[in-house]
Order: structure tokens, then C-alpha cells, then sequence
């Protein structure tokens, strides 16, 4: 649709000098500070005002408020580059935003007074450190959310200075006090009419490339605002594989029992039980009903006229299990159907797992799903689902138990099937309104970032479900997600993998790492050790800029990768793309004794050169004993050489003394 219904105060004409894009930054940003500067602190000219984070969008448009008020601006940065930029606007008292000391920085310059308004965005000990620098009626204005909603406490003390405390939240005014908003907003937009105020400086992204935009914003680098434009429409995603199929019908007299059913997507699937035609359900966990959500669920249900029987039972410990189900014989229709969606997540390194954190995550998984196979081996089931995970097709850095485990109910799957039992195993990708990426956002982020695509909603994933166990995608284990090959490739090398080789064919601008890897050998072979270096710092460059999203020629070789916004999941993906790139293999670990671009393309020249080095060492040792043996007149065999040979390398000095 090319319409929208919306309310009449919210809306304003955008002046005819203002494009789309541009007009995308005002809003938000430049009615929350008109309203917290002009309309609540009443800011007045000469007046001292503190703006935090002044290099973003908010601060930004508090800045120019701020002038146009005629107020003196103290303002705070998170980096160079933003500081720089608030020195081409003018703005001479400025601070770091990262640290602390901003406090005492402005004492010392308005001679211990202070300043008379704080536009605050920062969290923790920095609002205390606030509080220190505000005048006698001084006005603190609160733009975060993070202490509200975890009840951050903060002293009475500064109040006796007859100090106002606002908390900002422009959202609850358009909702409580609609004939202010309108009046606000418009005299904000009256002000950008006049040439007052102005757009906020911006990055736009294809709306194809929203992936990129967050990873972006993730960085906290950009200045003012990202815009996500829709110049080129959306590309169409290839549609599903699976053929339409003819809607599930479970029976109303029979039983379905869900493992992990109390909570997240084992609930959601309990909830889609129902949806197709299910009238009794037997739901456990290892904790019961307790949560808010299982209460609602189970309200809902009984309004609906569902039985459930709801208990708190460990699916792993077979005996108890062996006697929840002998009770529901007693009160409950026969069963005719499982899901198996109980899961535990623990993740860590490979090398770092404890017996403890393994077993933690196996138990429920394997052990849960071989008693639920071996205590209705003698139930004609109808239905019995396996709740795996595409991390079995791909792997995932920190996840090895986790993936075993998943693994592990593929396999009895299969063997279900091959008895003739009924089997459906999905290995699912992200789930993204329900369960475990509900309450972890930043992996939810991070999963999103390095696949490329959105988490499936619950319902989308259900409704694969639904055509898996109506047709022939029934007999076979599926993975089910939606992903971007270039980017999932770049992080999971065995993405790249001959079995998958049909999925990266159909990716627009497949990488072509065969000609990288033959251009790094031409290199190695043709450059002088000057040339190779800056080949070398210059690829490594162009890979870390994908990562960071920033243009490789403002990245500093000899500056820390850490300093740039490297983080430790970035730096796993830069090191599987310098092994798609470069054929070699680095630890993450090596990132710690390199952490500049210098250094790692130097350990790289070293690793690559390696190979060849050593076996020129290798020929030059046979050729010195070869030369020894015929000066000496002696006659050495050619295996006498050999074992001499390896006698030396085994030697810690290494080498022959003539």
C-alpha cells in the first residue's frame, strides 16, 4: 500500500527543501529535545547545558536546539572522529563521553559552578558524575531507558540544590498529551520552515541491506542517523521448496505430549497442537507451570476446553517418565503423538567445556529423546517430531555439545524410520518471537548478522512444520531458516563445503576465493618481501573493513583491530575469512599477539612461506652432508643421509657445523 492512517498530531508537512531521506532524521530526535529543552528544562540564553553522546542523532539535534536557544554547549564523544566533528560545528568544550573525568573537566572550566541543564543518554556511575556538575536549579534531563527499567537508585543529596529531575520519554506524550504534541510539533517544524534547524547528517542503506545497517549501528560509529531507504525495492526471497500439502488434522480423542512444552517454542508448538484440532495435551518440564507465560497458556487453554495435564518432570530421567505416562493412560485419551523440543544451552570452546556443561546439555536432548523412543515402542504413534538444529549442518563456533547433541536425534530419526516407526526430525534455524533469542538479544543480533537473514518467526516455522508432516518431507531430517550465502559462508567455513555447493551456486556474487588463493600463490612466488607485505596488508584491509563496515583506506595498519570495534565473535569471522582468502588457517587466539593488521599480515607471510622454507632447508641439509661425506671420503648411503638428516631437524640448534 502507497497509504497510511495515522493521527493528525503526528504528522507534519515536510518543507519543500527537504528531501524523503533527510526528512526520515527529524522527527524522533528533534522533538524529543525540543521538548525536553525548550519546553521542560526552559533553557534561556547564556544558560550552560551538558549534551552527552553529542555526536549522534539526538545530540546532534540538541546541539542546534541548544544554539538557537543562545545556550553555552558543553558536549561528550565516544571518539576521535566524533569529537573532530563537533569542533566543525563550533561546539568548543568538548569531552569524552567514555570516560569519567568529563565531570571535573567541567568544574575546572566554569570555575567549580557547573552548568544548568543535563541532556543525559549515559547509564550507571556517569549520572552521579551529572549530578556533580549541575548548578543550583539546575534541570536533569533523562533520555535513557536502561536505569528505569533495572531501578537504578540515586541519592536525594543534589535535590537539596532545588535541582529538577526529567524523565524524557516522547513516546508517552504523543500517547497521554495529544494536543501538546501537536502544538510542539509544530512550532519544531515552523523552525526547519525558517531555515532555523536543519536535517541531521545521515547513512543510507538499501533496504536489502538492513542486515549491514545494524551491524553498522552496532558499531556505534556513524554520525547522526542511519536511514534505510526502499529506492530499489525489495528482492524477492526464492520461494519455498516444499509443495503445499493438505492442512494437519490431529484427532480430538487422542493425547499429544510436548517435552519442553511449559516454555518458548516447545509452548508456541503445544499452542499450534490445539490450532489443528488436538483436545488433550501432556506437557512437561523440568520446572512445571511456574513461568507467567505457561499460567497464561494454561488459562487460554482451559477457556478453549483443552484437558492438559501439565507437570514438572524431567524428560532425561526415565523413570519418571515411565510413570507420568502410565498416569496419563489412567486420565487421558491414548497418545498418539510426541514433540521432543526440550533443549538446555551451554555454550563455550570446545577446549574450554567442562564434563558438566556437556552433560548438561546431552541429558535433555539424547537422554530425553531415547526414553520417549524406548517407552512407546509398543504405541502406534501417529506423529513423533524431533526438535533439532541447523547447527548440525554448519556447525557453530562455541557449540559443540550443543551440535552432538542435535546430531545425535538425527541419527534415531533415521533409525525410526528404517523400523517403520513414525520420525520427523527439523533441524530449525533462530526462532525469533519465542524462547531462547527472546531474552538474548545481542546473540539474536549476532545470529541474524552472520547469517544474513531475519529469525523465523514461530508461526512461519510451524507452518513448515505443518507441510513436513503432511507430505513426503515427513520421511527426511530438514533443515528449515532463512540465510544469506555470502554471509553464512564467510562465517562457517564448511558452508563452502562440495555438499552445499549447489545452494552457493545460486548466490548473487558468490565469492570466488579459487582466484584469490591463486593470486596469493602468484605473490608468493613473484613479489619481493616489500611488495608481498603491502599485498597483504592491503587484502587484510579489504576483509576487516566487510566486517567493520568501514572503507579499508581509513583503516590504520599499525592501529589495533581492538580499537577499531573488534569484538571476539568479529574476530572469528576474520580469521575463517582469511582462511577462505588465503588458504591458512590462524587461531583466534593469534589475534591477542597480533592485534595490528602489520603483525598479522607478517604472520601470514611466515605461515605461507613456511611450507616452501622448510623444504629448502630440508634439500640444503642433504646437499651439506652430501658435500661433508664426499670431502671426508666417505661412503654414505642415501638412508644413512635420511636418518641424518632427520637427526639434525630433531637437533635444537638445527644445523651442521663445518
Amino acid at each position: 500500500s502507497n497509504r497510511v492512517l495515522t493521527k493528525a498530531n503526528a504528522i507534519a508537512l515536510i518543507p519543500g527543501n527537504i528531501g524523503y531521506a533527510a526528512a526520515a532524521t527529524i522527527p524522533s530526535t528533534f522533538f524529543t529535545v525540543y521538548y525536553a529543552l525548550h519546553y521542560q528544562a526552559r533553557l534561556q540564553p547564556g544558560e550552560k547545558v551538558l549534551i552527552h553522546g553529542a555526536a549522534g542523532g539526538v545530540g546532534i539535534a540538541a546541539i542546534q536546539v541548544a544554539q538557537w536557544l543562545g545556550a553555552e554547549i558543553y558536549a561528550t564523544a565516544g571518539s576521535d572522529e566524533k569529537r573532530d566533528f563537533l569542533r566543525l560545528m563550533g561546539i568548543e568544550h568538548i569531552h569524552d563521553s567514555r570516560s569519567l573525568r568529563f565531570a571535573e573537566e567541567i568544574l575546572a572550566k566554569t570555575n567549580h559552578r557547573g552548568v544548568d541543564v543535563v541532556l543525559n543518554s549515559l547509564a550507571g556511575e556517569a549520572i552521579n558524575r551529572n549530578f556533580q556538575v549541575l548548578k543550583p536549579f539546575g534541570r536533569f534531563l533523562e533520555l535513557g531507558k536502561r536505569d528505569f527499567y533495572e531501578n537504578t537508585p540515586i541519592g536525594l543529596r543534589p535535590f537539596r540544590n532545588n535541582i529538577s529531575y526529567f524523565g524524557i520519554d516522547a513516546d508517552q506524550l504523543m500517547q497521554e498529551r495529544p494536543e501538546l504534541t501537536q502544538q510542539l510539533f509544530s512550532e519544531m517544524m515552523q523552525l526547519f520552515r525558517t531555515g532555523v534547524l536543519h536535517p541531521l547528517p545521515y547513512t543510507v542503506f538499501d533496504a536489502n541491506q538492513v542486515t549491514d545497517a545494524f551491524r553498522y549501528m552496532q558499531q556505534a560509529r556513524q554520525i547522526g542517523k542511519i536511514v534505510v531507504t526502499y529506492d530499489n525495492g525489495i528482492h524477492a526471497k526464492p520461494a519455498s521448496r516444499i509443495a503445499d500439502k493438505p492442512a494437519l488434522l490431529l484427532f480430538g480423542d487422542a493425547s499429544y505430549l510436548v517435552s519442553g512444552g511449559l516454555g518458548g517454542f516447545g509452548l508456541r508448538t503445544a499452542q499450534w497442537l490445539v490450532e489443528k484440532g488436538a483436545r488433550h495435551l501432556i506437557l512437561i518440564s523440568r520446572s512445571g507451570p511456574v513461568s507467567v507465560d505457561a499460567k497464561a497458556a494454561l488459562e487460554g487453554f482451559n477457556k478453549q476446553g483443552v484437558a492438559v495435564y501439565a507437570a514438572a518432570c524431567d524428560v532425561a530421567d526415565k523413570a519418571a517418565l515411565a510413570g507420568l505416562m502410565k498416569h496419563c493412560d489412567k486420565v487421558m485419551p491414548p497418545l498418539k503423538g510426541i514433540v521432543h523440543a526440550a533443549a538446555v544451552i551451554d555454550d563455550g570452546l570446545a577446549r574450554n567445556l567442562t564434563y558438566e556443561q556437556i552433560h548438561r546439555v546431552i541429558e535433555p536432548k539424547i537422554q530425553g529423546a531415547l526414553a520417549l523412543h524406548e517407552l512407546t515402542l509398543d504405541r502406534p504413534l501417529d506423529l513423533f517430531v524431533l526438535y533439532s538444529s541447523v547447527t548440525t549442518l554448519f556447525g557453530n563456533p562455541g557449540q559443540s555439545n550443543y551440535v552432538a547433541a542435535n546430531l545425535w536425534l538425527e541419527a534415531l530419526a533415521a533409525y525410526r524410520r528404517r523400523q517403520g516407526l513414525a520420525a520427523t526430525c527439523v533441524c530449525w534455524g533462530p526462532i525469533d518471537d519465542v524462547g531462547y533469542l527472546t531474552r538474548n538479544e545481542k546473540i539474536k543480533e549476532a545470529l541474524q548478522s552472520r547469517m544474513g537473514g531475519a529469525a523465523l518467526s514461530a508461526d512461519a516455522a510451524l507452518a513448515v512444520l505443518e507441510r513436513l508432516l503432511t507430505g513426503e518431507g515427513a520421511k527426511s531430517a530438514l533443515g528449515v531458516m532463512e540465510f544469506d550465502w555470502r554471509a553464512l559462508s564467510a562465517f562457517l567455513p564448511v558452508a563452502r563445503s562440495p555438499k552445499f555447493r549447489e545452494l552457493a551456486m545460486q548466490a548473487p556474487n558468490a565469492d570466488n576465493n579459487d582466484d584469490h588463493r591463486a593470486d596469493i600463490k602468484r605473490l608468493l612466488s613473484e613479489s619481493s618481501d616489500d611488495d608481498l607485505r603491502a599485498a597483504f596488508i592491503d587484502m587484510l584491509k579489504e576483509e576487516l573493513g566487510q566486517i567493520l563496515l568501514v572503507n579499508k583506506d581509513k583503516i590504520d595498519p599499525n592501529h589495533s583491530m581492538y580499537d577499531m570495534g573488534l569484538d571476539s565473535l568479529m574476530g572469528v569471522e576474520l580469521m575463517i575469512a582469511i582462511e577462505a582468502r588465503f588458504d591458512v588457517q590462524i587461531p583466534v587466539m593469534a589475534l591477542s599477539e597480533a592485534p595490528t593488521l602489520n603483525k598479522l599480515a607478517d604472520r601470514l607471510i611466515t605461515q605461507l612461506r613456511g611450507d616452501s622454507t622448510a623444504q629448502a632447508e630440508v634439500a640444503n641439509t642433504l646437499a651439506n652432508i652430501n658435500d661433508l661425506s664426499k670431502r671426508h671420503g666417505s661412503a654414505v648411503t642415501a638412508d644413512e643421509i635420511s636418518a641424518l638428516v632427520k637427526a639434525v631437524e630433531a637437533d635444537g640448534a638445527g644445523r651442521i657445523i663445518h
